[in-house]
This record gives C-alpha cells, sequence and structure tokens, in this order.
C-alpha cells in the first residue's frame, strides 16, 4: 500500500488529560513503554505505508522532534493547524500533501488489531465498533452490509454503532471536496468541522463507504483510559531486559525500556516505564512511568508519572 498516503490529526491540547498535557500534546503520552503516536505508526508500516502528513498545533515541537528521530525512514510532513476548528477543518489543513488514497488514524486512538482490512478491501472503509454510549462519538447506520446515514455526537442515537477513528479514502480529493463543502456552508457541532458531516455529505453523493468492525479499540483520551489500555497492551506484550532482574523485583506483566535506569525497586504489574527513565527506591504498580521521568522513594499504584508531574 505504499501509494496511500497516512493523515494523522494531532492538534488538539487534551484538556480531559491535564495536566499530563501541559507540556505535550496527547499522543506523546505513553502507554505500555511507547508514546501512543508510536503504535499507531507501528500499525500505518504494518500497512506498507510509507507517507505520512502530521496535522500538528498545540505542543507541536515535541510531536516534531520524536517523530523525525524516530521514524526518519519514513516520507514526514508536518502541516498546522493555527485555530482548533474541529477534525474535518484538520484534515482539510492536509490537502497540498496528499494525492490518491488515504488512510487518517486519530492521534489519540489505539487500535490493538490490524488496519490492513481499512486498505486492502479496494473500497472506501471506516473503522466502527458498537459503544455502551453512541451519544459521544459519530454513529453510523448500517444496511446490508453498507452505511447509509451517520451523525456527529447525536443526542438522540439513531444506532449504538460508532466510529472509532480510522478511515480509508480511495480518492482523498473526493474526501477533500466533501469536507470544502461542508466548510463553504457554514455546518458545524459545538463549534467545529466535523469529518462526519463530510462523510454524510459523500454518502448523499453515493458515493459508497463500507463498515469495518474492530474489536480492541481504544479511545485513549481519560486518564482511566489509558491505565487501562496500559494494562490491556501489558497483558499481550511485556518486555524486561534481563539487566533489570538483578536488583529488582518485577511483578508481571511489565515493560522497561532498555535505556531507562531501575535500581533497588518494586514493580507491577502493570508498570511500564519509557525511554530514559531513571526509578530508585520505588514502589509502583499499575502505573505509567513516561520517558525521562526521575522517581525516587516512590509508593503508588494507579498513576501516570512524567518528568513535569511527580
Amino acid at each position: 500500500m505504499s501509494d496511500y498516503t497516512a493523515i494523522i490529526p494531532v492538534a488538539g491540547k487534551g484538556l480531559r488529560l491535564l495536566p499530563y498535557t501541559a507540556h505535550m500534546p496527547k499522543t506523546m503520552l505513553c502507554v505500555a513503554g511507547r508514546p501512543i503516536i508510536a503504535h499507531i505508526l507501528e500499525q500505518i508500516e504494518q500497512c506498507g505505508i510509507k507517507k505520512v502528513v502530521f496535522v500538528v498545533g498545540y505542543q507541536k515541537q515535541v510531536l516534531m522532534d520524536y517523530a523525525q528521530k524516530h521514524y526518519a525512514h519514513l516520507h514526514i510532513e508536518f502541516v498546522e493547524q493555527k485555530e482548533p476548528k474541529g477534525l474535518g477543518h484538520a484534515i482539510y489543513q492536509a490537502k497540498e500533501f496528499v494525492k490518491g488514497p488515504c488512510l487518517i488514524v486519530l492521534g489519540d486512538t489505539i487500535i490493538d488489531g490490524n488496519l490492513r482490512p481499512l486498505v486492502q478491501s479496494g473500497k472506501n472503509c471506516v473503522g466502527v465498533k458498537e459503544v455502551e454510549d453512541p451519544r459521544r462519538f459519530g454513529v453510523v447506520q448500517i444496511q446490508d452490509n453498507c452505511i447509509v446515514d451517520m451523525e456527529e455526537k447525536p443526542e438522540n442515537p439513531k444506532s449504538n454503532i460508532a466510529l472509532i477513528g480510522a478511515y480509508s479514502f480511495l480518492d482523498s480529493q473526493q474526501l477533500f471536496d466533501a469536507i470544502e463543502k461542508v466548510i463553504s456552508s457554514g455546518k458545524t457541532v459545538k463549534n467545529e468541522i466535523q469529518l462526519t458531516d463530510a462523510l454524510a455529505l459523500l454518502l448523499k453523493q453515493a458515493v459508497c463507504i463500507t463498515p469495518v468492525f474492530m474489536t480492541n479499540w481504544y479511545d485513549c483520551g481519560t486518564v482511566e483510559v489509558l491505565l487501562h489500555t496500559n494494562q490491556i497492551l501489558l497483558e499481550k506484550k511485556s518486555y524486561v531486559p534481563e539487566k533489570f532482574l538483578k536488583n529488582n523485583k518485577i511483578i508481571a506483566p511489565c515493560w522497561i525500556d532498555d535505556s531507562a535506569i531501575v535500581e533497588n525497586c518494586v514493580l507491577g504489574p502493570n508498570v511500564s516505564v519509557a525511554e530514559g527513565a531513571v526509578l530508585k527506591n520505588n514502589v509502583i504498580e499499575n502505573s505509567i512511568i513516561s520517558a525521562d521521568t526521575y522517581l525516587l522513594d516512590k509508593k503508588q499504584s494507579h498513576k501516570i508519572f512524567d518528568k513535569y508531574n511527580c
């Protein structure tokens, strides 16, 4: 799928994750030892996609530095969304950098599964999942395995099937034209230009959009979801270099980056330690320790630590 371009909107402030997002975009918060964006880029690369456009905004330099350091092998472009006008507006900023098919993955979404069905079906596709409270999401109606209608954050949802933040389009120009029409119309939802309204317009133009049901999806917008996602991912894949087993007690599952320093600690279960972190004389469980964080004599559970807030 080398002809695809991935668009990743990462401009938001992540207000629900303050104070952890006071110094970084939420996509740079760590889950299972790595920033959220690393999990997203891993799946994009598994699809064979080599071109990525980041739509940046809040604390953009943190994300830009990380991407340029760790993903220099990809063809990466950065475009800024200067005003927070919604997801549709964010995607539209990428127009000049995207030709042909595109895959859109929201920057705070981890889909623990395979994105390849979205780009290998030869169709326009969106990832969907049944949810308990569809009023928080874009909601779709499906008939004969085709989407027939969709609405953003409806007060009275017509279904419980939600868009999960992954979209694949064979013709990106067709998508950008639809967003442009929504912008020109002045239509907004909660003062934001919504991608869902552009997709609804495509449906009215008889453009076929196929639902792809996803099972493991985590909308990492709250501390509770971040910690839960950390636990789920660690249960599937943990990593503790042997050097950390000598002077520490590690209770699986855990993830400790090779570059971390860990001395005289009891860690776990469900603890992830990101690159450059330093831990000494700690007892920690069910927690996320972000990059370059220094912890001394801590006894904590169910917490996110980063170098600015510990």
